[in-house]
């Protein structure tokens, strides 16, 4: 059997410029924005606040590594950015000390979507962090067989991946997909698969537990999520086109104008990209590196995983979900192109990591404008409690309004009650704050 091994792991110049150039964006665009948040994050920050009275669909593992650090940052807002950017040194470090793929490691995670997703308060970086553990000891497992530590560590980190976000499911059954591939062509022996199998889904499964015994369902309460689905031709007709531009690395540009000059562009670009994956798929077949094998199976079968939830349930069709299965597809490109298609590339990411910074900058205000003004929004305050009096509540761009979002996560902050109502539906709450004074700059 053909294998491949991975790069040695010294580091280059445009190692270094990426990954501290990545950094520096992380900073930027926390700190020249309202916080980069979303309803999700502020429902994390809520979490982490109180897990006994905010008992939501999310996993418990991203709110308590939040919580964690909170003692140290005093601040569930800054913890949560800290917690972003830590599993991303985390990777890098542990590619590094590995000896896995170093440049690759950097260049894969310090672009789309992956980049634009670590400064907002949201599980995924954490997600991509336990992921790529898990993929190394898949790799490991691959090339060297069965070894009593890795198995335990591999368990470790699907009931860690799992308590981050539930479509780790989905990666458990790809693994599993691939472990019984691998009995099958007797590479391992049944004995070995069945430990590793057991072992896997018993970490899974402990978690699961824990949620049960949580909040009631392994799961979540998912009841109000499931929707008729759509007529399946016109399902795949919006998908197929959606994932396509998802899958564009033309998106990491976030200046808008120059996304909505290219919109077209990404369909294209995503068409190329998945075609080169499934030529580069074809020649290494060849060779017979089961690796590649399981980064194929995992693409598949996460991202079915993912548009199947998306077709039966009320879960966005967009590259924050997709991104664990895009993972697989641009792991793959990028393991197996020659070094200096990976320069041409890490030039690539370097002229774009620039061109945001200076987008982030140029368009964005700083976050300190708004601390005063809070402050001041809430100086009549005298008990825990701050009732945030919108238009119209129904309207979602009003409610989540960045700056509206950025108030709520300063309220948790400072340990205040939110509570929400119509202007006209006022709850006598001692203190009530209009969004268009939260969301007027002035």
């Amino acid at each position: 059997m053909m294998t491949f091994r991975p790069a040695n792991s010294k580091i280059t110049p445009f190692d270094y410029t990426i990954f501290f150039g990545t950094i520096i964006y992380f900073i930027l665009k926390v700190m020249y924005s309202s916080g980069e948040l979303t309803p999700d994050g502020i429902t994390y920050l809520q979490q982490a606040q109180d897990f006994w009275y905010y008992k939501v669909n999310f996993p418990l593992g991203y709110p308590l590594a939040i919580k964690l650090l909170s003692f140290f940052t005093g601040s569930f807002f800054v913890a949560s950015k800290l917690v972003n950017i830590l599993a991303y040194i985390g990777i890098v470090l542990f590619s590094y000390r590995k000896n896995f793929f170093l440049s690759q490691t950097i260049l894969v995670f310090s672009f789309y979507p992956f980049l634009n997703l670590y400064p907002i308060s949201l599980s995924e970086p954490l997600y991509y962090f336990f992921n790529y553990l898990i993929i190394y000891y898949v790799y490991n497992y691959t090339h060297e067989g069965f070894s009593t530590k890795h198995t335990i560590y591999l368990s470790t980190l699907f009931f860690l991946l799992i308590s981050v976000r539930f479509s780790g499911i989905f990666v458990l059954i790809s693994v599993l997909v691939y472990l019984a591939y691998l009995a099958f062509k007797k590479f391992h022996s049944v004995k070995s698969f069945i430990i590793l199998s057991g072992a896997l889904s018993t970490g899974a499964l402990a978690y699961l537990l824990i949620n049960y015994m949580y909040c009631g369902f392994a799961l979540g309460q998912r009841d109000h999520l499931h929707i008729n689905p759509a007529p399946l031709v016109d399902f795949i007709s919006k998908t197929s086109v959606s994932t396509l531009k998802d899958f564009s690395f033309l998106n990491v540009i976030i200046h808008k104008g120059i996304l909505h000059r290219i919109s077209v562009l990404n369909i294209f670009v995503g068409i190329a990209l998945i075609s080169f994956c499934a030529y580069i798929f074809i020649e290494k077949r060849k060779n017979k590196d089961y690796f590649n094998f399981y980064l194929i199976i995992s693409l598949i079968i996460v991202l079915s995983g993912i548009l199947y939830s998306y077709y039966t349930t009320k879960i966005d069709d967009t590259i924050r979900i997709k991104s664990n299965a895009y993972l697989y597809l641009i792991l793959f490109i990028a393991l197996n192109i020659s070094k200096k298609n990976i320069v041409y590339a890490q030039t690539f990411a370097a002229l774009i990591l620039s061109i945001n910074c200076f987008s982030v900058i140029k368009y964005y205000g700083e976050i300190t404008n708004y601390e005063v003004k809070f402050s001041k929004l809430i100086q009549g305050c005298k008990d825990r409690k701050v009732d945030i009096l919108y238009k119209k509540i129904q309207d979602s761009n009003e409610k989540n309004h960045s700056a509206v979002l950025r108030f709520k996560a300063f309220l948790i902050d400072k340990e205040y009650i939110i509570v929400e109502s119509n202007g006209g539906q006022q709850n006598g709450s001692a203190c009530q704050v209009l969004t268009s004074e939260i969301i007027n700059q002035k």
